[in-house]
């Protein structure tokens, strides 16, 4: 029996909250003595899906200021990363790894680079549920 929205909304928030402190480990590393960061506003904006997901465990939509350029700095983000938990963030900010990052995971223990490519894996899997 395929999974209903709500199930599926509930498994990717669960994977997300449990997958947070693999990719933390990298990220806490290398975010802040980025040069370049990767966190915009264009990157921040909530998708179709993103929508649904967030309609579906009930949970409100962060607001967004639509005079911040897009190309600028995400408006969550702040000294010590974003602002929102992983699981509220648009999905894409979960999924987009940087050249320095994934260089970090095939230099590390692959056994956490490969536990937290399996939770990416199902992450994907339950966000593409959500369509219907």
């Amino acid at each position: 029996m395929p999974l209903s929205r709500i199930d599926a909304a509930g498994m990717l928030q669960q994977l997300m909250i449990e997958s947070s402190p693999l990719i933390e480990e990298y990220t806490r590393e290398l975010c802040p003595v980025c040069t370049d960061v990767c966190c915009r506003q264009k990157h921040g904006i909530y998708r179709e899906r993103d929508i649904l997901y967030l309609n579906a465990l009930g949970t409100a939509i962060p607001a967004r200021d639509p005079a911040r350029p897009l190309d600028g700095p995400c408006e969550a983000i702040g000294e010590r990363g974003c602002a929102h938990p992983r699981w509220l963030r648009p999905f894409k900010c979960t999924w987009y790894f940087c050249d320095p990052l994934l260089e970090a995971m095939n230099d590390g223990p692959q056994k956490k680079a490969r536990a937290l490519s399996r939770a990416m894996k199902d992450m994907i899997e339950c966000y593409d549920k959500l369509k219907g």
